[in-house]
């Protein structure tokens, strides 16, 4: 994926963020989650409470960039879809061939929104793991990175046991 198109992307939706929604709540969406989970810990938290800000506050500081990312994916596979459409202008298209290229344009939002949202939420686990088990920014960090990755991985392969399973 273009990740120059999503970092352009997050940069807008960081602008809309400040222009349309409360101080406070876009305060929070662009926070530096590193040194929120320093501050944490120097607040002497019990290790519970830590683990659940950190990933909170990773969830909200994550959330732009997984939006972003999840945007420039779905503007893919639509633009796909009707560049796949509208390919041959003389070419009458198929009403049934469109209602199944229709389909297969929402089983890969689907798939996309999925795997984004289990990025979203096992990069906030894996940020609170790794502030915890290790020093808290770049446990924070570490964390966030390994959940982001893992996290469309194992819900790709679940999904695929699940779908796989109903054939």
């Amino acid at each position: 994926m273009p990740q120059t198109t999503v970092v352009t992307t997050r940069r807008v939706l960081e602008r809309l963020a400040v222009h349309y929604v409360s101080q406070r709540i876009a305060w929070k969406l662009l926070k530096d989650v590193r040194r929120s989970a320093v501050r944490k810990a120097e607040r002497g938290m019990p290790t519970s409470h830590y683990f659940f800000s950190v990933s909170r506050t990773t969830f909200r500081g994550h959330f732009l960039g997984v939006a972003a990312s999840w945007v420039v994916q779905v503007g893919i596979d639509i633009y796909r879809f009707f560049s796949a459409l509208f390919k041959d202008d003389n070419v009458e298209v198929d009403k049934a061939e469109a209602a199944e290229q229709v389909q297969l344009l929402g089983k890969k939002v689907y798939g996309t929104t999925v795997r984004c949202g289990a990025s979203l939420v096992f990069a906030s686990i894996g940020a609170g793991i790794g502030a915890t088990l290790f020093r808290p920014s770049a446990g924070q960090w570490i964390g966030c990175a390994v959940g982001d990755l893992a996290g469309p991985i194992i819900v790709s392969v679940c999904m695929e046991k699940v779908f796989h399973a109903d054939i």
